[in-house]
């Protein structure tokens, strides 16, 4: 029987990766229980993957591209749990797998395809449940959490102005003084950067002796915990194409537990600089409708160039790009502003002119560079069997020991897996040709001035903004 046996950790904890040899334990009875020989080289191993897509599993993958070469027979997992957590992916698995003939055996549930033949309900019962595990350990770790606030205890990471002791938070007299002039300066008038500057000029740092910045000021006058309560629920994750992602609640699903810890500032002090409607609004707020967020970088100190919002809003009247460093602790010898209209403008220009060369030589480069790196990731292929050829002759005439060879072959091994992968990949005509379709759907976005953010980070790698105005720009298609 041709088999093959998957295992999988969430994390790279010890704990974790030490599931592993149970995983593999359990498949292993399973196979010599049913009269077959075992075949460590069958194993397929993907550590430390949490929240990712099955689709980007590399062992995954190289399990399914047997199944389509019809050199499998057998999958074997130890439960539906470690397959696929969500119930769509695990039975998108499911249905490729005996699409292609290929049986399907999850040891803990006692499900077998060869024996449950077309019955899927049963399958797909054991994969709700492993879909809904992971929800009810999180509802029973937030009940104990909430359990240990309500007795007082803090849980998280120790805020400034705070010491933990036996479990409770406790004034640290010297940091909340600083505590309070922060809430007193940012009442006055004076914005994020402002204080930062002045914590800083009186030499003041942070708890791990860091200079202070606009965000670190703007984490502690935005935060309620230092009117003496403490917030549960405020965020939350969820899934969004395959990825795990935070996400900020409503107010009304938030537990807020009161007087849970004696305060630094009044809740008077805090309802005047934070009304209901949110935090007041100041002189500059950043990434104000940024379409460039995340591409342009600063040419002198290699940090972010943000967009900042001054003054009343209108559409792109007094935004402008500037360097983060400059703006967050007012170092950086690159804080020219520049408007971000003009950049806009120019960033577009660009843009338009290079569509031409998209249009004539684009498509036919990009099909002429995947060829190269087919025949590339052949020639690898090829030369790492060479060498697991030469490696087994060496051991055949004994000028290395067992270990030795066990120990290289598997590293060529699991280099040629990775670059079969990589083959793979390669010859996926579909992935030929969404490369070509992004870009060409991105000019259309260009063109027609609609989601601009979008069009930008697909045809845009990186621009360095230099304090000349100076703009390098790396194209996504520049083969």
């Amino acid at each position: 029987m041709r088999y093959a046996v998957y295992v999988r950790v969430s994390t790279d904890k010890d704990e974790q990766v030490s599931s592993v040899e149970n995983q593999v334990d359990i498949c292993r009875y399973w196979i010599e229980k049913n009269g077959y020989e075992w075949d460590q080289n069958a194993v397929y191993f993907d550590d430390g993957i949490s929240g990712t897509a099955w689709l980007e599993r590399h062992a995954m993958q190289l399990i399914l591209q047997k199944v389509r070469k019809n050199e499998l027979d057998t999958v074997v997992f130890k439960s539906i749990h470690r397959l696929a957590r969500d119930l769509k992916d695990a039975l998108e698995i499911k249905e490729i797998l005996l699409g292609h003939g290929v049986r399907l055996v999850t040891i803990e549930e006692g499900y077998d395809s060869y024996y449950e033949g077309n019955n899927d309900m049963k399958f797909e019962i054991y994969a709700m449940f492993a879909a809904q595990l992971p929800k009810t350990l999180s509802t029973s770790i937030s009940a104990a959490l909430s359990a240990k606030v309500r007795r007082g205890e803090h849980t998280g990471t120790i805020p400034f102005g705070y010491d933990r002791i036996d479990k409770k938070l406790i004034i640290n007299e010297e940091e909340a003084l600083l505590v309070k002039e922060m809430f007193d300066w940012y009442e006055d008038g004076r914005g994020y950067r402002m204080i930062a500057n002045n914590l800083n000029k009186k030499g003041c740092r942070t708890r791990f002796g860091n200079l202070w910045s606009e965000a670190s000021v703007k984490t502690i006058v935005t935060n309620s915990l230092y009117t003496g309560e403490h917030v549960m629920h405020k965020y939350k994750t969820v899934k969004v194409d395959g990825k795990k992602k935070t996400v900020k609640n409503p107010k009304e699903k938030w537990l807020v537990f009161e007087n849970h810890h004696d305060a630094i500032i009044s809740k008077e002090q805090w309802e005047r600089i934070n009304p209901v409607s949110g935090v007041k609004d100041k002189k500059t707020k950043s990434d104000y409708r940024n379409e460039f967020r995340g591409i342009v970088w600063c040419a002198h100190c290699g940090k972010r160039v943000r967009a900042i919002y001054a003054g009343v809003r209108s559409k792109y009247e007094r935004v402008y790009m500037k360097c983060s460093t400059y703006k967050a602790y007012g170092t950086c010898v690159n804080h020219i502003p520049v408007r971000y209209e003009d950049f806009r403008n120019l960033i577009l220009e660009r843009l338009k002119q290079k569509q031409e060369y998209i249009e004539t030589r684009l498509v036919a480069q990009i099909k002429d560079k995947l060829q190269e790196k087919i025949a590339k990731s052949k020639k690898t292929i090829k030369q790492l069997g060479s060498k697991k050829e030469k490696l087994l002759e060496l051991y055949m005439d004994s000028f290395i020991d067992k270990e030795t060879f066990i120990n290289r072959n598997r590293k060529l091994e699991d280099e040629m897996t990775a670059q079969e992968l990589q083959l793979l990949k390669l010859k996926d005509k579909d992935i030929q040709n969404r490369e070509t379709k992004d870009i060409q759907d991105a000019f259309m976005l260009l063109q027609e001035e609609q989601d601009l953010h979008k069009a930008f980070q697909k045809l845009i790698k990186k621009i360095v903004f230099y304090q000349d105005g100076k703009l390098d720009i790396e194209y996504t298609f520049d083969y």
